[in-house]
C-alpha cells in the first residue's frame, strides 16, 4: 500500500493537519493523528470527491457537501492515479443539470457554487420535511442492507435494547439497537431509528454512564434528524433534485445503494454539539450522571487500542466537545444510575 504525505483540512482552510494518504479501489483513506497522538481515519468515497486544482507538483482534492473538507498531495503520482479514479465515477445527472454544464466558464462557475453550497443546504432543508413513515422506511431499507457486512449478537443487542429502554425516552421513531461483532470502536445512527454499536466500543466501556450518553447521542441524530439531513448532503446533486421534484423512491433507492456510508457518516460541529448537549439533556433529565459523556471520551482517546477509531474519526474536535460539555453541565447532586439500569450494565459486562 502507497502512502503519499498530504494536508487535510476540516471545517476551515485554517485547521490544517498533516496527512498520510492511501488510495483504495471504492475510497481514499486519510490517516491522521488527535491531539494526543491517537491514530484515526477519514474516509473518502469516490462518487462524494470532486477534483479542484493541479500545481506542478500534485493537485488538490474537495469532499462533496458539508462540512468543508479539502486534500492537498504533492505527488504526480498520486494526481494521476487519483484523476484515473475520478474519470471512472459513474454520475447520474438530471437532463437539466447536463445542459447547464454545456453552457461555459461562468454558467460551470455558477454550477460550482450551487453544487458545493446550494444543494447540501437545500438537501438538508427538504429532509427536515420528509414524513417521518417514510424517514423510518427508508431507514429500514438502508439498515437491511447496511446490517449484511455484519455479524450480529443477539444477546448484547437484546441487553442493550433493554438498557436504552430503560432510559424511558419518549419519541416518535422506533428506535432499534443493533451490536455487531467488529473490534474496531464504532457506533452510527441510521436514519429512522436504527443504531449500531460496534462490540469493540463496548468493550471499552468502564461504566453504565458511558453506554447512556452514546446512546443519548446517537438517539439525537435521530430524533433531530442530523442523519438524515446530513446524508442527504453528502450525496449531493441526485439526492437534492429528488427532494425537489418528490421523487422519494429515488432517494430510498439512492440511500440503498449508498448504505455503507453510513458507518462513516461526518457531521458538521454544529450538529455535532447540538446531538452532544440534547444528549447531556437526556441524562440530566433522567438524573442519570453527566459526566458519563467526560467518561465516554477519555474511554475513547485513552483504549482506543491499535486499530483506528472510526467513531473519533466521524466525531473530530474530541477536546473541544469535552470543553463545551463541561461548561454546559450541571453541577453534580450525588446522581446515582437507576438500580435496574446498573443491573442490566453488568449483565452485558458479564458477556465480556
Amino acid at each position: 500500500m502507497n502512502l503519499y504525505q498530504g494536508y487535510y483540512s476540516y471545517d476551515s482552510p485554517d485547521n490544517v493537519q498533516v496527512a498520510e494518504v492511501s488510495l483504495k479501489n471504492d475510497k481514499i483513506e486519510i490517516h491522521l493523528r488527535d491531539a494526543h497522538g491517537n491514530p484515526r481515519v477519514v474516509h473518502w468515497y469516490w462518487y462524494n470527491v470532486m477534483e479542484g486544482k493541479h500545481t506542478a507538483a500534485g493537485m488538490e482534492l474537495h469532499h462533496i457537501g458539508l462540512p468543508q473538507q479539502t486534500l492537498r498531495v504533492s505527488s504526480g503520482e498520486f494526481a494521476a492515479l487519483a484523476e484515473k479514479k475520478l474519470r471512472k465515477k459513474k454520475r447520474a445527472f438530471p437532463t437539466a443539470a447536463a445542459v447547464f454544464l454545456t453552457a461555459g466558464a461562468v454558467v460551470t462557475g455558477l454550477l460550482a457554487l450551487v453544487y458545493f453550497w446550494l444543494v447540501p443546504f437545500l438537501a438538508g432543508r427538504l429532509a427536515n420535511t420528509m414524513p417521518v413513515e417514510y424517514e423510518v422506511k427508508m431507514g429500514n431499507e438502508a439498515y437491511g442492507q447496511l446490517i449484511k457486512e455484519y455479524k450480529i449478537l443477539p444477546e448484547k443487542t437484546e441487553l442493550v435494547n433493554t438498557f436504552f429502554k430503560q432510559l424511558d425516552i419518549q419519541t416518535k421513531y422506533p428506535v432499534q439497537i443493533t451490536v455487531v461483532e467488529e473490534k474496531q470502536v464504532n457506533a452510527f445512527a441510521v436514519p429512522g431509528g436504527h443504531i449500531v454499536v460496534f462490540s469493540g466500543l463496548l468493550d471499552k466501556m468502564r461504566r453504565p454512564e458511558e453506554l447512556a450518553a452514546l446512546l443519548a447521542h446517537e438517539y439525537s441524530h435521530v430524533e433531530l434528524r442530523h442523519t438524515t439531513r446530513s446524508l442527504m448532503q453528502s450525496l449531493g446533486t441526485y439526492m437534492a433534485v429528488s427532494l425537489i421534484f418528490g421523487d422519494l423512491t429515488g432517494v430510498s433507492a439512492v440511500l440503498v445503494e449508498n448504505a455503507s456510508s453510513l458507518k462513516n457518516l461526518e457531521y458538521s460541529r454544529s450538529l455535532e454539539k447540538e446531538a452532544d448537549l440534547n444528549g447531556l439533556r437526556l441524562l440530566e433529565a433522567r438524573h442519570i450522571n453527566p459526566e458519563g459523556y467526560i467518561w465516554l471520551f477519555g474511554t475513547l482517546k485513552t483504549e482506543g487500542g491499535g486499530a483506528p477509531s472510526e467513531w473519533l474519526s466521524s466525531h473530530p474536535d474530541m477536546d473541544n466537545r469535552i470543553g463545551y460539555v463541561k461548561k454546559e453541565m450541571k453541577p453534580a447532586r450525588g446522581e446515582t444510575m437507576p438500580a435496574a439500569m446498573q443491573a442490566t450494565w453488568k449483565q452485558i459486562r458479564a458477556e465480556y
